[in-house]
């Protein structure tokens, strides 16, 4: 069992650190679909955020993914527990951006969740980073 937790280990050191990169990708997507939208096409129905869209629903698969090898790993229950908020932040943040489309308060709260997820996801790849495989 120990060489499962050290390769699942291993693993999501690759994954969060991957995930990152999507999540830092997302706001330069959402920034080139703003700027590339046309004036009169409905949020919902402008191609320019297409991928951003599509990075976000590889982020909410990936989000799960990560607990999944988290589960493999297992090292402390503070792992899984910020894991498991994570891929809780990437769903709401489906949400928020679904809401968003006809309450713009509720859409407001997109970015900052956003913030959440890329600081939560920073700091695990960090802590994953900077720890023992095999050991907590």
């Amino acid at each position: 069992m120990t060489g499962i937790r050290t390769v699942a280990g291993a693993a999501y050191r690759w994954l969060i650190a991957l995930f990152v990169l999507g999540v830092v990708s997302e706001f330069f997507l959402a920034g080139a679909g703003v700027f590339g939208q046309k004036v009169d096409v409905k949020l919902v129905d402008q191609k320019s955020f297409d991928p951003h869209r599509a990075l976000g629903f590889v982020l909410i698969v990936g989000s799960l993914l990560l607990l999944v090898v988290c589960l493999l790993w297992w090292s402390e229950r503070i792992w899984l527990l910020a894991t498991f908020l994570l891929v809780a932040l990437a769903v709401v943040q489906s949400v928020l951006a679904s809401v968003g489309e006809h309450h713009r308060w509720v859409g407001a709260l997109h970015p900052l969740n956003a913030l959440a997820v890329l600081g939560l996801s920073s700091f695990l790849a960090h802590r994953a980073w900077q720890r023992d495989l095999k050991g907590s």
